[in-house]
């Protein structure tokens, strides 16, 4: 059964709060964030997959906590390095939202050849961890492409094609 989203953050609570938290020094200067709302992460054929909980300090995204979907933590990680540094996090756990994916790929999306861009969605291409927005395109009610959009890049591969991991 896959746990609801308070579910989620109420694992991510009793992560942040463990002693293992308070004394790693990379998540230690972190203990004061406060946990945002749980982004739902499905694969890449839409199925809920886990929860990612942002941690935030002054209102950006530090850090997350994955949260699988029997509710147990299956990582905890940091955005940001420097706690000076603040500033440079990203707002958001997805890194860009929704909105800005849908930007992104317009110049990629051909409307005059019967393309037509699905909304986004956020998921993992491979494992756990791996994530980004997905805009599927269809092409005479098809899928014909899959693009996926990060805060850094973008890439894309035929529709329904799994990403080859070896080749990575």
């Amino acid at each position: 059964m896959f746990i609801t989203g308070d579910e989620a953050l109420a694992a991510a609570r009793r992560e942040i709060k463990s002693a293992i938290f308070q004394k790693d020094p990379m998540l230690a200067p972190w203990s004061d964030s406060s946990l945002g709302q749980p982004v739902l992460v499905r694969t890449v054929f839409r199925q809920p997959s886990y929860w990612l909980v942002p941690m935030l300090l002054q209102e950006r995204a530090v850090g997350f906590v994955r949260v699988l979907e029997t509710g147990k933590v299956a990582a905890v990680g940091v955005h940001c390095r420097d706690p000076s540094q603040i500033a440079a996090c990203p707002a958001t756990i997805t890194g860009i939202d929704a909105e800005e994916a849908g930007r992104r790929v317009q110049t990629r999306v051909h409307p005059e050849l019967g393309e037509m861009p699905m909304a986004p969605v956020f998921v993992h291409d491979g494992p756990p961890g791996r994530e980004a927005w997905l805009i599927e395109v269809l092409k005479d009610d098809k899928p014909t492409r899959w693009i996926f959009v990060t805060p850094a890049f973008s890439y894309e591969r035929r529709a329904g094609e799994l990403l080859d991991e070896d080749r990575e």
